[in-house]
């Protein structure tokens, strides 16, 4: 059927209207903006709005230690719906619950039909297209940070809308694909720093794997880092030329990396104190179980008072490809990724690295290959940040890979080898397990106590 493909996009786009407007409902009924730095980022927005400045230093209320497109969208987000509170117990008093989450709502759902469209142009499997989609629909990590004023869901959407513009071949004018591409990376870039590894991924896939010469290659690699820099730098500069007293981009550059440099002592301060050690449950983890935990019922860590600074210490990204912990904020969030595409990992990505070393390079490997650079690159960069920076790894920080899980499940399943029971019940699992770990759903199986005492 010719125009299968839109039929698949359009039952993607319901699904995802239907749980945008779930995740509105939701918003209305968190009580306050309390995931991990809420409210460092909802303040800084407020002050965009008042237009407060602060001394161009970082690590002040203005939070200038990281680029500013996020915090403009959340700005935005106060300036349409209202900074105070429309419905709740504080209507007048309160933060307005939709404002500073709702670009951020909007954009994990678009994600959807976009990771949709990048698949089907790369690969031509509609069938494989539209489980990427699905797996990326009902990812629990992608729903809770959908509904923080977190900067991670801004770079990541801009970080794959950077792809349409390769897989399709835009141009516009006398830009080229590679140009415009390089542009929207550098909306992810202006949305939050760590983009540069998503960047990085992209542009080792191109040299690496991508199609013609080696020349037309690096010619693109070279346009697509010139136009991310290019509108980073131009970003940057507008807003401190209208938000700061940064005498330019370059100090404020400066500014953001030795912080991100230094920042360690500073997490472990915080994060360490006692009233952080209680109020995040199950940060840390003390049980490397690769059983899921809607299989059990209970608190699946017990955080005591004298523990807390050895686990925060020793977060490990390696522990994300053993373990994942749920962890129970004190609103009703959930902070982990969907098991059964974190275990598939294990199948497809060597599966996909023996082809592309044999050159069995068919059109299906072509967005399980990107996605594999990405998961690379996002694996590595948490190293280097744990092992040499000794900055502690968050469990948000795997993001970005969402999607590229949701990629290589959804080849391993529809591959012409795969069984179909085997589609079946992989897709079934992804699906099950996405909404049991969801945060309407995961608390009303196991209520989680809201802090620590009352364990």
């Amino acid at each position: 059927m010719p125009d299968l493909w839109k039929r698949f996009l359009l039952l993607l786009t319901i699904l995802a209207s239907a749980l945008f407007l779930i995740r509105i409902a939701f918003a209305f009924v968190e009580p306050s903006y309390s995931f991990v730095d809420d409210d460092t980022y909802v303040s800084a927005a407020i002050h965009l709005l008042l237009g407060h400045q602060c001394a161009p230093v970082v690590d002040n209320v203005c939070n200038y230690e990281h680029p500013p497109l996020s915090k403009l969208l959340t700005a935005l987000g106060f300036e349409i719906f209202g900074r105070t509170q429309v419905i709740g117990a504080e209507v007048g008093l309160g933060v307005n619950q939709l404002g500073g989450r709702f670009f951020n709502i909007l954009m994990a759902t678009l994600l959807v039909p976009l990771t949709y469209l990048i698949v089907k142009k790369m690969s031509g499997n509609l069938k494989m297209a539209f489980l990427a989609g699905l797996f990326v629909l009902v990812d629990p990590l992608a729903f809770t940070l959908s509904l923080t004023a977190g900067l991670d869901i801004a770079m990541v959407f801009f970080g794959m809308l950077a792809l349409i513009p390769y897989v399709y071949g835009l141009r516009l004018g006398k830009l080229n694909s590679f140009l415009i591409t390089g542009f929207v990376f550098g909306l992810s870039l202006l949305s939050k720093e760590t983009a540069v590894f998503i960047i990085g991924a992209f542009v080792s896939y191109v040299l690496i794997l991508g199609e013609g010469p080696w020349k037309s290659r690096l010619l693109g690699s070279a346009e697509v880092l010139f136009g991310a820099a290019v509108v980073f730098i131009v970003g940057l500069q507008l807003f401190d030329s209208i938000f700061t007293t940064f005498p330019s981009f370059i100090s404020h550059l400066e500014a953001m990396v030795q912080y991100h440099l230094n920042a360690s002592p500073i997490q472990i301060n915080f994060l360490t104190q006692h009233s952080n050690c209680t109020l995040y449950l199950g940060l840390c983890p003390d049980n490397k179980s690769l059983v899921p935990h809607f299989l059990y019922s209970g608190l699946p860590l017990g955080i005591v008072q004298n523990t807390c600074t050895a686990c925060w210490a020793g977060t490990n990204p390696l522990d994300w490809f053993t373990y994942f912990p749920p962890v129970s904020f004190p609103t009703a969030l959930v902070l982990a990724p969907n098991y059964p595409l974190v275990w598939m990992s294990f199948v497809w990505v060597p599966l996909g690295a023996v082809r592309v070393a044999r050159r069995k390079f068919d059109s299906d490997l072509k967005p399980v290959a990107l996605a594999g650079s990405i998961l690379v690159w996002n694996l590595a960069s948490d190293i280097w940040l744990y092992l040499d920076v000794n900055r502690v790894v968050f469990e948000w920080y795997l993001l970005p890979v969402v999607p590229a899980f949701a990629i290589g499940g959804a080849y391993l399943l529809t591959r012409p080898s795969t069984p179909r029971w085997v589609l079946y019940l992989g897709a079934a699992a992804v699906v099950i397990v996405g909404i049991l770990l969801s945060p309407v759903v995961y608390h009303i199986l196991y209520p989680q106590p809201q802090y620590c005492n009352d364990c």
